[in-house]
């Protein structure tokens, strides 16, 4: 033990080195990205980027960690008639907007249903696909027959869908919003719901591939086009995908893709008759490495920035008093989800910084997690009986020797359990940076879910996946907190 020694009084030298170099690489890694401005007029040998959200069958979906579906095949087309490389980038539908506008990509193909409202702010492709809001209700409900039925009760829609359109009209219905139409469905199956409004083609998708029970109510409701969305101010690209739309309809590839998805072939397929649980637990654990990873990288930065700032707090220096004060309070008033999105979205609008996903959710994770250890570390100190650092003071210590010797040992001792439960909130809050392109675990469960329509298979190995991270946390806290108690 005594050979130790050394290296326990280099450790907090070795693990802020660690934690820089973590960051060189996250920030090397941010700034390596092939971010360039889309060029206008000629792609050849360019990359066009695109955005979609993989939860949506059969237009995009993940299976076996690839991007599958009408839209991803149809968007690999048009990159090959521009002569251009594709590069997608999955997401959740309510970040694909702002993060169109802040340039993370150059289109949107998520099946968007063109409405006047988003052209007053987005450009559009021509037309690729006509569609229409469906009403579906369970089989053993025959008092639903279409949406004139569904006054007076509830109904489930996914939000930010055109589904809200439809159902403005009808004020006497009771609107639910849900994060993805599978869980609209469930809840639906659940008896918590009268019917459910979204996308014809994605809710037959779902009725025939997992979500028995449940009927279609009535036909098309309205008569919808899907288009591809752009910046507005960039006409020679929309021109360019224009052309590359009329090419694959000249040539026929764009019919033979519709046929494969939308054809008789397609509604005859039978759905998998089990979930594949070697491939789903193999999904999870990838997106559980994702979530330790930023758990882990924010912490251990959070950490020495929350302490640095709870220290700041105890000095003299008003200015700087009040500056961490006003730190600690703004982190601590906003919703994490804000800041994520301020970080990824807005920054690059307002300063001209663009990060990278990863980059961009650990920073605000780190900034959000420190503001909270800022307290937790405040509180312990407070902790200390302040006769101990008068005793050290009256001994010849100056007040830099006195915290480190003296109140920050006891200190750190007595903060260690509000500590552990910091990092699993700070685990289970990693959940939110799927907004800006992130598949971690909970993302990961979420397109399982939609690609298998098996919510309730998925969720419950999420919840298993989230303990099995937990766990050991809770318990390795606790054993390192009896130790250090035995050695006061």
């Amino acid at each position: 033990m005594p050979r130790l020694r050394p290296l326990c009084r280099r450790s907090p030298l070795f693990g802020l080195a660690l934690m820089f170099l973590a960051w060189g690489l996250l920030v090397l890694a941010g700034c390596g990205r092939s971010e360039a401005p889309a060029p206008r007029g000629d792609w050849k040998g360019r990359t066009l980027r695109i955005g979609t959200d993989g939860t949506y069958p059969p237009f995009e979906s993940v299976k076996d960690g690839e991007l599958v579906g009408f839209d991803i095949e149809l968007g690999g087309l048009i990159a090959e008639e521009l002569g251009a490389k594709v590069e997608w980038t999955n997401t959740s539908f309510d970040g694909v907007f702002p993060a169109l506008m802040a340039g993370k990509f150059d289109l949107v193909m998520s099946a968007v249903t063109i409405t006047p409202e988003r052209q007053q702010r987005l450009g559009f492709s021509s037309p690729y696909y006509t569609a229409g809001q469906l009403v579906v209700t369970r089989e053993d409900n025959l008092a639903v027959t279409g949406i004139e039925s569904l006054r007076g009760k509830v109904a489930g829609i996914q939000i930010n869908t055109t589904a809200a359109l439809v159902l403005r009209k009808f004020p006497d219905i009771e609107v639910r919003q849900y994060p993805s139409i599978d869980l609209a469905l469930q809840d639906l199956r659940n008896g918590n719901l009268a019917g459910v409004v979204g996308d014809g083609p994605t809710l037959r998708y779902f009725l025939t591939h997992g979500f028995q029970g449940l009927r279609a109510a009535g036909g098309l409701l309205t008569e919808e086009q899907y288009g591809i969305a752009m910046r507005p101010d960039d006409p020679e690209l929309r021109a360019a995908v224009n052309g590359a739309l009329q090419r694959l309809r000249d040539n026929g590839k764009f019919a033979a893709l519709e046929e494969r998805y939308f054809g008789e072939s397609a509604r005859k397929a039978e759905a998998a008759a089990e979930v594949p649980w070697g491939k789903v637990a193999k999904r999870l654990a990838v997106g559980l490495g994702l979530t330790l990873g930023l758990t882990l990288l924010a912490l251990v930065s959070g950490l020495p920035l929350g302490l640095a700032v709870a220290l700041g707090r105890r000095v003299r220096f008003k200015p700087l008093s009040w500056l961490c004060a006003a730190y600690v309070e703004g982190l601590r008033g906003t919703p994490l989800l804000v800041q994520i999105i301020f970080i990824y979205y807005a920054l690059p609008q307002l300063l001209g910084v663009d990060l990278a996903p990863m980059v961009a959710a650990v920073l605000a994770l780190t900034l959000n997690s420190a503001a909270y250890v800022a307290e937790i570390f405040r509180a312990g100190i407070a902790s200390v009986d302040p006769g101990q650092e008068e005793a050290a003071r009256a001994l010849g210590m100056s007040r830099a020797q006195v915290m480190r010797f003296v109140v920050l040992p006891q200190a750190v001792r007595n903060v260690l359990p509000p500590l552990t439960n910091e990092g699993i909130a700070l685990l289970k809050d990693s959940s939110l940076v799927s907004i800006i392109g992130l598949a971690e675990l909970t993302r990961a469960g979420q397109e399982l879910a939609s690609q298998l329509a098996a919510p309730l298979a998925i969720w419950p190995l999420v919840a298993l996946f989230y303990l099995m991270a937990t766990l050991p946390l809770t318990r390795l806290a606790s054993a390192l907190e009896k130790r250090l108690h035995r050695q006061a």
